[in-house]
C-alpha cells in the first residue's frame, strides 16, 4: 500500500501490495535509455554473491507475464517514472504535444572485472575509490562503473557504515582532448563482516535504535542479500539523480522559474530515503509488511528471474 505525506505531494510506495506502474495515455514513448554497468568485483566474493548481482540486474528489466508478483521490473518502473519529472530535450519531446514520457531504463552489464588481488589495498581512500572508479570504467565510454567492495576491504574512511553501505556519484575524468569529463559512478559495500547491525539490518540485529525481527536471506547468506539491498539503493539513486541523467539520458536538470513558467519539482535519493523500510506499515525496528518463503524461511517483497525471490528497499514514489 501507500502512505501519502500532509501535503500529499509525495507517496512512499510499498512494494507488497502496489504494482508500481502506472498507466499513461500518450501518443509514442520516447526513445529508451540504457544504463550500460561495468562490474569491478574488488576483493573475494561467494558464488552465491557473484550470481545474485547478476540475477538481481537482470530481474530489473525482466517484464514477461509469466512468473509471481510483485517483480523486481515493477519497482523499476518507479525509477523510470523520474525521467517525467524534469524537462527532456527536445529530440525526445513527443511531436504533437509538450508532454513527456519516461522511457524504459534497459540495464546491462557489458563489462565484468575482477580484481582478488585488490592491487590498491584493503582500506578504501578518496584516492583509491578515484583509482578503483577508473579501473571499472577502462577504455569504455558511456558507461556507470559499479564498484563492488567485498567483506575484506574496510570502507569507513570514506563514509561507509556510518547509515549507508553504498554511494553514487561524479568524479572527474580527463578525455582524449584534456578536457575534464564528469563520471558517474556506483560504489557499493558488502556489510557482513565491517558493519551487519548498520547495513544488513533485517538479516542481522540492528546496532542502534528498536532491533526488531530478524530474517533469514532468501539466497541463505547474508552477505549476498545484504550486498543486494545496497546495490538496489545504489542503481536507484543514480538512475533518478538529474545531475547525472543528464548526461546518461540526455535530459536536463530540474528547474524553478517565477512568472508563467512550469516550476519542476523533484526528489534526490529515493531509495536512500526509503532507509530500512521493505513494505507497507513500517516504522523504526519493523521492516514493513514482507513476505516469508515457508520453504527456506527467507524473508523477501520481490520476484526475479527464473521466480527467485529478493528483499530491496522501497524507494519513493514520485
Amino acid at each position: 500500500m501507500a502512505s501519502s505525506s500532509s501535503s500529499s505531494l509525495f507517496v512512499i510506495t510499498f512494494l507488497l501490495f502496489s504494482p508500481l506502474c502506472f498507466s499513461r495515455e500518450s501518443p509514442s514513448q520516447i526513445p529508451d535509455g540504457t544504463l550500460n554497468l561495468s562490474l569491478l568485483w574488488y576483493g573475494q566474493f561467494t558464488p552465491v554473491q557473484k550470481e545474485r548481482v547478476r540475477d538481481f540486474i537482470e530481474s530489473l528489466n525482466f517484464d514477461a507475464k509469466e512468473g509471481l508478483d510483485p517483480k523486481v521490473s515493477a519497482w523499476w518502473k518507479v525509477v523510470e517514472g523520474y525521467q517525467e519529472r524534469y524537462e527532456v530535450k527536445e529530440i525526445y519531446r513527443q511531436k504533437s504535444s509538450s508532454r513527456t514520457v519516461a522511457p524504459k531504463i534497459k540495464v546491462k552489464v557489458v563489462r565484468s572485472y575482477v580484481d582478488e588481488k585488490m592491487m590498491f589495498g584493503k582500506d578504501l581512500t578518496i584516492d583509491n575509490g578515484e583509482k578503483l572508479v577508473e579501473t571499472a570504467v577502462g577504455n569504455m565510454s558511456k558507461v556507470v562503473p559499479v564498484v563492488l567492495l567485498s567483506s575484506q576491504v574496510r570502507a569507513h574512511h570514506v563514509g561507509f557504515c556510518n547509515g549507508t553501505c553504498q554511494e553514487y556519484g561524479l568524479t572527474i575524468k580527463s578525455n582524449i582532448k584534456g578536457q575534464e569529463k564528469k563520471q558517474p559512478y556506483v560504489m557499493v559495500s558488502d556489510p557482513e563482516v565491517q558493519c551487519p547491525g548498520e547495513c544488513a539490518w533485517p538479516f542481522h540485529i540492528a546496532n542502534k535504535g528498536p532491533h526488531g525481527m530478524t530474517y533469514q536471506p532468501p539466497s541463505g547468506e547474508i552477505g549476498a542479500d545484504a550486498l543486494i539491498i545496497q546495490l538496489a539503493t545504489g542503481l536507484a539513486d543514480v538512475a533518478t539523480n538529474p545531475a547525472i541523467t543528464e548526461s546518461l539520458f540526455k535530459s536536463e536538470a530540474p528547474y524553478s522559474t517565477d512568472g508563467n513558467h512550469t516550476s519542476s519539482i523533484y526528489i534526490v535519493d529515493p531509495a536512500t530515503k526509503c532507509f530500512r523500510v521493505f513494505g507497507s506499515g513500517a516504522f523504526p525496528g519493523f521492516t514493513g509488511r514482507i513476505r516469508v518463503d515457508p520453504l527456506t524461511g527467507g524473508a523477501f517483497n520481490s520476484h526475479g528471474i527464473n521466480h527467485l525471490k529478493f528483499l530491496i528497499p522501497s524507494i519513493w514514489d514520485p
